[in-house]
């Protein structure tokens, strides 16, 4: 998955809080029950030395998402500076965290239990068409979504007889060119928001014959990125509740294609030892040359051989210890825990953050990346 939504948040100098809260409102008294929760975590957040501004605007953002949804969920606030720059729901209670990742106050903000809980989130269009228009959707990586309307007036929805052969052709001929235009029309809107939004997928719905019209006028680029899927009539938009069940899963699948084929890469090139390293020496040596395209992390197992390590200022100023950091040139260091430290060297260099089940691959310390280019020089 691609980081740069968070890319705000990096922007802001620290120390920063990060609280991860279990805001469920399933329970009895759930808003007391949070409220104690919020309680400790600023008691412990004060005695790190997080300032009262601080403190406060996260205060006010607490247990803000908690009653759009009854049920289980969690909320996840990053502030520093007396401003909140990050405020998320969770789809569960980060009951499973370690208490120290629960709450943490430092040089960084602490997202790789934010990114592990939410799962890849890719930024799409949707565009549910017919003859005469379509409905438009757009959703970045953040969740937020802008839609709108394309409609091009006085165009036949279905062919019909027009009265001798000749002039049945004539209007056929015409019915069709109006569709090709329409369907330029909408293409356009797609490609606009694809831009815009780094759209890594692309969804068509609505009536069959048009998505291809609409496929067909679509940047090159974005064609490898579309998925059809079975909705077939534009009356049913964008926010209806079936199709966007249909799209959610579509969009799993693409996920899990993606992180197979992700897998095989690594593999392949791990095999060749050339454009891929592993364990936390190299992958370490391979993000502070700015080499990662992406990293692979397995799933937390509680049980991690490289927990904490020194950090500059500079995104991929990362090193596993405090002599190698004084040797890139970096004259103040602090630490930082381990994942922290990588998502903002991912974020800062560009490249992609891959969650992976340890059935999945094998993975040396749990860690391992594929590379941009190859480079003797490369930690093995």
């Amino acid at each position: 998955m691609k980081l740069g939504y968070l890319q705000d948040v990096y922007e802001q100098s620290g120390p920063f809080a990060t609280v991860y809260l279990d805001t469920s409102s399933d329970v009895e008294n759930a808003p007391k029950q949070v409220e104690l929760r919020w309680r400790s975590a600023r008691e412990y957040l004060a005695d790190e030395g997080a300032d009262e501004a601080t403190l406060q605007a996260i205060a006010e953002r607490v247990g803000g998402h908690q009653w759009r949804e009854s049920g289980p969920r969690g909320q996840v606030i990053v502030a520093a500076q007396g401003r909140v720059l990050l405020d998320d729901e969770l789809p569960h209670p980060p009951e499973e965290f370690p208490g120290d990742e629960r709450v943490f106050f430092g040089p960084l903000p602490h997202l790789m239990p934010y990114l592990r809980m939410r799962g890849a989130r890719i930024p799409y269009v949707v565009a549910v068409v017919d003859h005469s228009g379509a409905e438009v959707s757009a959703v970045n990586a953040a969740r937020e979504s802008d839609s709108t309307t394309v409609e091009s007036g006085g165009v036949p929805l279905r062919k019909t007889h027009a009265g001798g052969e000749g002039n049945e052709q004539r209007f056929h001929h015409r019915v069709e060119e109006k569709w090709q235009r329409n369907a330029a029309e909408v293409a356009d809107e797609i490609n606009d928001r694809a831009l815009r939004t780094g759209a890594e997928a692309i969804v068509l719905a609505g009536d069959v014959q048009q998505r291809k019209l609409v496929h067909d006028q679509l940047h090159k680029g974005l064609q490898d990125k579309v998925i059809q899927t079975a909705a077939s009539h534009r009356d049913r938009k964008a926010s209806d509740e079936g199709l966007q069940e249909e799209i959610s899963a579509t969009l799993h699948s693409a996920v899990e294609s993606r992180v197979a084929e992700t897998v095989q890469e690594f593999e392949r090139e791990r095999g060749e030892h050339d454009r891929a390293v592993e364990g936390w020496k190299a992958t370490v040596g391979a993000l502070q040359r700015g080499q990662v395209r992406t990293l692979l992390r397995a799933s937390a197992t509680g049980n991690e051989p490289v927990d904490t390590v020194h950090i500059g200022p500079g995104a991929n100023e990362i090193a596993l210890d405090e002599k190698a950091l004084q040797e890139m040139g970096v004259a103040s260091s602090s630490s930082a825990p381990a994942d922290a430290a990588i998502v903002r060297c991912l974020i800062g260099t560009d490249a992609e953050l891959m969650l992976v089940d340890t059935d999945k691959v094998d993975l040396t310390e749990g860690i391992g990346a594929v590379l941009r280019y190859s480079d003797p020089n490369t930690p093995s």
